[in-house]
């Protein structure tokens, strides 16, 4: 299918490149190529998602494709159009960091009742500098009478959401680009600073309309990829908890995903009541 095309080899050179990392690290991943095994697993995801669209919206959207933001400082997911006139669904590398340690502080929160994402959501509302690379958890707080087992997992279900949670935004026309195409261009594999400007400017118009019918959506999609949506609460756990501190003046940090998608605590019910939704006959 052609929405599916950039996809199809972006994927596949980047499942190339990290198993010859795994191979040469005895199974496991370098440190410095961790960014390439998140951004394998969202493009895996994108692909899911977009296989489920209908043919009227793959044409209407044809060429769609996921760029990668190499801000480590930022959270953020938005909507855009290229330079070439290209539907685009933009995710900071600082967004999949996150999403992969908070499935991490989840799948130890299932293990043992804890609170740890909140807990680390607590921290970094407290302790994050502006422009800084995203602080992990301090050392030690990963240390639990039982191991997590479900980081995996939930850090699927967790990027499924959140780049489906963009793809509502374009199939129900909130951007409209000029020249979708399905052919590849070489600069789709770069994502210019001019570009992500223009991204910032429009989404202004873009976010929060809608915010419930999109969360509800989103959340259908997730679960009809074949995806559950614990992930999704997971990380709205993480963004609520950052609000609080937004809220009693204890921080001020405020990642973009949060001025385009507020009111976190909100989402978490209209996730959980689609997905009881879904669920019931």
């Amino acid at each position: 299918m052609p929405i599916l095309r950039r996809f199809l080899v972006l994927a596949l050179a980047a499942s190339a490149l990290v198993a010859q990392a795994r191979q040469a690290y005895g199974g496991e991943i370098a440190p410095e190529l961790e960014t390439l095994e998140l951004r394998h697993k969202a493009l895996a995801e994108t692909k899911r998602l977009l296989g489920g669209l209908g043919a009227s919206e793959q044409k209407r959207l044809v060429g769609l494709y996921l760029a990668f933001d190499s801000s480590a400082s930022d959270p953020s997911a938005m909507v855009a159009c290229d330079d070439d006139g290209d539907y685009v669904i933009v995710v900071s590398d600082a967004m999949l960091r996150l999403l992969s340690l908070v499935a991490r502080a989840q799948s130890y929160d299932e293990a043992n009742g804890s609170r740890a994402i909140e807990d680390y959501a607590t921290f970094v509302a407290r302790s994050q500098v502006a422009g800084r690379r995203l602080l992990p958890p301090p050392p030690g707080f990963f240390t639990a009478p039982l191991p997590g087992t479900t980081q995996d997992t939930r850090l699927r279900e967790a990027l499924a959401f959140v780049l489906a949670r963009e793809l509502t935004e374009l199939r129900g026309g909130a951007l409209v680009c000029a020249h979708p195409t399905a052919t590849h261009e070489h600069g789709d594999d770069e994502w210019t600073v001019a570009e992500q400007q223009r991204a910032l400017e429009s989404a202004a118009s873009v976010y929060p309309s809608r915010a419930i019918d999109h969360d509800t959506e989103a959340t259908v999609r997730v679960l009809d990829s074949g995806r559950g949506a614990d992930g999704a609460l997971g990380i709205l756990r993480f963004f609520a908890q950052v609000e609080i501190e937004r809220a009693a003046r204890a921080s001020r940090f405020v990642p973009t995903y949060v001025v385009h998608h507020p009111g976190a605590a909100a989402r978490v019910a209209v996730v959980q009541n689609a997905a009881k939704e879904q669920r019931t006959p």
